[in-house]
């Protein structure tokens, strides 16, 4: 018996049974099909479908080859049945669907969130930081919209906030009504208005704001930004209090940012800094670090972009962290010494829309490309002579009204020549048997109106003539560009039809309109483009109506007029969807589009920033101790893949050596999750000489790694407790297996942690900082050995990165214990 609608997953098929296909791909990787156990996705399926009996689970030999820990694969799993359970609910943007899913196969399942360091590399935490929050490719952001959304997705599920049912309903809004889909912060701005509320008793939708700042989106950004940061303080008494500015209490103890990547001022090294800025584009963020300067006065300067939101969150020890919001033109002092974080979040309440004014000038009078049979000018849909048009491009240019006449002989004649992308075949299909034949083009249309000069149709002409608008292999005969006009609405394959690719020259174009006759009709040529070009346009010349043999209308400089098409069948707050009853929770404002190609990706603001603060005095001297970071943040290229695993007994050592007279306050090891037998990590501060013995002064630091998955970052606190360096110390920090707990599924695999590790030049150099090496410490020995030469991962080390500081002078009262609160 079929049982639709049992239990989650099983509610879309005949059965409660998954197939897990393994399977050789070349590549590591895993994935489900929704139209497995959905016939039509991502529409609706119907009774006529026949139904997939059971779920299938794609996984490739390879992920299983990289990764023997079996919860990796059980975390893969997970992700892959988020994803059909999502596609029960119908479909979505992308970011959203692999946010959520990346979501549930962590934090959801109290396991650690995937870290921003698995998978794809990246060249700088910052760049990854201030990325448009959609922005899901390599080049834009390393495809890190996983963890970056998966997280949000945790810092908002908590009770305090949304809570976990409310965030699964947020990631799980969609629906399978095409015009319907949502996209960005849609479904998020009518969640997030009721974060700390509750569950509402009335369901009342909403439109989306397109101006101000403090739109629902905008708040959780930015507070999300600084819960990030705030995971940077050591003391959990010196966090702020308010629920906002907190990540899920499992996390607090753990940054999923790499603290030391933020830019940094130093107190002690300068008395002011000016004009501190980054660009940010739509939902990314910049945040700074100054660290610790006395009595200090932040501003935001008086001409920032008034887009940008800044929040400054102070903190100091024995007290909460306060977080107070600057406008352009804003400055707050403060009193003593205290750690800052300036955290700035673009919230361009426009910056995923395409707005009605949006887009270069399209349809212009030129004098270019106009050779006989053209005269003079022409109607030149293009950018600028030389250059290709703009991508993404869907633009009219019309006539003005005119009634037709019930004659023979009516028709539309003028002259036209083009050069737009390539013509191109790949067997695309636009709808069922249309298939595409090129990319951009330009169809005519007649629009008809009633008495109130309302438009009542729209119907695409053809060409007089066998070929129409020409036709390319397979006789396909669309063009992919105008999917974006019909989107939504019932069409046929000649909706979609238009010229596309180079004419030769100009040539004379003629259209019946006979069956129009005594109707009220504008004509227009759409030209549309998707997101590439290639060509300078097209032209139209000596526009013409004739009938009975007389020019009824004869084309004028001042009579034509450019049209930018919005989306008018956009749905409104409430619109329920046809196929499947679901209401649409937030519309766009009227006249606005959704930027779902990321038209506007690369657009930044800014809102620079300056501090000035005083000397350090007799009680307040920390402010003056010089510090400075040691070891390297990560960075790789995006396909680096080069990782290391130690084993019990094995420590990876990198040689460092002290700036100045002073301690090691935190180190920060970055770890990937998947491991086995390991229920802790070591740092060891070790002598640069065999046996490599603990530095006089210094213990073996542990942090634990409780559960199936290693949490990704360890946190390693030596601030006050840690030996006093000489300027010019060398020593050995040391990271390694801190202890071993094994786990009936190990399967008899040997015990390892596992390391990213990045490119550093002097790896291989003796005697030089970032030497890199193996030794072995056997069992319950604070000596070791060393198993391996210099470089045993060639050019690269691990991501171990420590804040030092100056100690003060021997026999000094002072003592830097008291700042344990800062990072």
């Amino acid at each position: 018996e079929c049982k639709i609608m049992g239990s989650m997953p099983f509610m879309y098929t005949c059965s409660n049974r998954i197939n897990i296909l393994v399977q050789e791909c070349g590549r590591a990787n895993a994935w489900v099909i929704p139209s497995d156990f959905l016939r039509r996705y991502p529409d609706p399926t119907t009774k006529d479908d026949s139904p997939n009996q059971d779920i299938v689970f794609y996984m490739c030999h390879e992920i299983l080859d990289r990764d023997p820990n079996p919860y990796a694969a059980a975390n893969t799993f997970a992700h892959e049945l988020a994803h059909v359970i999502q596609g029960g609910f119908g479909y979505s943007f992308n970011t959203m669907s692999e946010g959520g899913a990346t979501w549930l196969e962590g934090p959801l399942l109290n396991l650690p969130p995937r870290p921003m360091v698995y998978a794809w590399g990246f060249s700088d935490w910052n760049r990854i930081l201030g990325a448009h929050i959609y922005a899901n490719t390599k080049p834009l952001n390393s495809r890190k919209f996983y963890q970056i959304h998966g997280m949000f997705l945790s810092y908002l599920s908590q009770p305090d906030l949304l809570g976990d049912r409310a965030t699964s309903a947020l990631q799980n809004y969609q629906t399978f009504d095409s015009s319907h889909r949502p996209f960005g912060r849609s479904s998020f701005d009518y969640f997030l208005q009721h974060i700390g509320t509750g569950r509402p008793e009335e369901f009342l939708p909403i439109t989306m704001e397109a101006s101000g700042t403090k739109y629902a989106f905008a708040e959780a950004l930015l507070n999300y930004r600084v819960a990030m940061a705030a995971q940077c303080i050591l003391e959990a008494s010196a966090r702020p209090e308010e629920p906002e500015y907190q990540m899920p209490e499992s996390m607090r103890e753990r940054p999923y940012w790499d603290c030391s990547s933020f830019p940094v001022f130093w107190s002690a090294d300068a008395l002011n800094v000016s004009n501190v800025a980054a660009d940010i584009h739509y939902g990314g963020a910049a945040v700074f670090r100054l660290a610790a300067p006395r009595d200090a006065t932040i501003s935001i300067d008086r001409g920032a972009d008034p887009l940008v939101r800044t929040k400054v969150m102070a903190v100091s020890a024995g007290a909460k962290a306060t977080v107070i919001e600057l406008a352009p033109g804003e400055s707050i002092a403060f009193e003593g010494s205290k750690e800052y974080y300036i955290v700035q979040v673009n919230v361009d309440p426009e910056g995923e829309f395409i707005v009605p004014r949006s887009g270069p000038e399209l349809w212009k009078l030129s004098a270019h490309g106009c050779e006989l049979p053209c005269k003079g000018k022409a109607w030149w849909a293009g950018s600028a002579p030389g250059r290709e048009y703009a991508p993404n491009q869907l633009q009219s240019l019309q006539t003005p009204l005119m009634t037709l006449p019930d004659m023979e002989g009516l028709d539309l004649r003028f002259n036209a020549r083009w050069d737009m992308e390539n013509e191109y075949y790949d067997g695309s299909e636009l709808k069922d048997g249309c298939y595409a034949k090129g990319w951009d083009g330009v169809q005519v249309r007649l629009l008809t109106y009633d008495a109130e000069g309302e438009q009542v149709s729209s119907t695409v002409l053809t060409p007089v003539g066998k070929d129409g608008y020409g036709f390319g292999p397979r006789d396909s005969t669309g063009i992919v560009a105008f999917q974006r006009l019909y989107r939504g609405v019932r069409t046929t394959c000649g909706d979609y039809g238009g010229w596309t690719g180079r004419s030769e020259g100009w040539s004379e174009q003629r259209f019946s309109l006979k069956g129009f006759a005594n109707r009220t009709v504008r004509i227009e040529w759409v030209f549309a483009s998707d997101s590439s070009s290639g060509g300078e346009g097209f032209w139209v010349d000596g526009v013409e109506v004739r009938a009975g043999g007389a020019t009824l209308f004869e084309g004028r400089e001042g009579e034509f007029r450019p049209h930018v098409f919005t989306d008018s069948s956009a749905p409104k707050p409430g619109d329920v969807g046809a196929q499947d009853g679901v209401p649409v929770v937030a519309a766009l404002p009227a006249g606005y589009k959704a930027d779902r190609e990321l038209r506007r990706a690369q657009e930044t603001r800014s809102a620079p920033w300056s501090a000035t603060w005083k000397p350090a005095s007799s009680d307040a001297p920390v402010s003056g101790y010089r510090r400075a970071y040691l070891g390297w943040s990560y960075a790789a290229p995006i396909d680096m893949r080069k990782t290391a695993r130690i084993h019990p007994g094995q420590e990876g050592c990198v040689l460092q050596r002290a700036p100045f007279r002073g301690s090691l306050r935190v180190a920060t090891l970055f770890t990937l999750l998947d491991k086995i037998g390991v229920n802790a990590s070591s740092l060891a501060l070790r002598e640069t000489q065999p046996p490599f013995a603990l530095v006089k002064g210094a213990e073996l630091l542990i942090s634990s790694s409780p559960g199936v998955r290693d949490p990704g970052m360890h946190r390693f606190v030596l601030d006050g407790a840690g030996p006093v360096f000489a300027e010019g110390d060398e020593f050995l920090m040391c990271v390694g297996v801190g202890g071993e707990k094994h786990l009936p599924a190990d399967d008899g695999f040997q015990p390892f942690l596992h390391l990213p590790i990045r490119a550093v030049p002097t790896a291989g150099e003796r005697g030089a900082v970032g030497a890199t090496a193996m030794i072995f410490r056997p069992q319950g020995s604070d000596e070791a050995v060393l198993t391996t030469e210099l470089d045993p991962w060639e050019g690269h080390s691990i991501v171990l990165r420590s804040d030092f500081m100056e100690a003060p002078a021997e026999g000094s009262a002072s003592s830097t214990s008291a700042f344990l609160a800062f990072p």
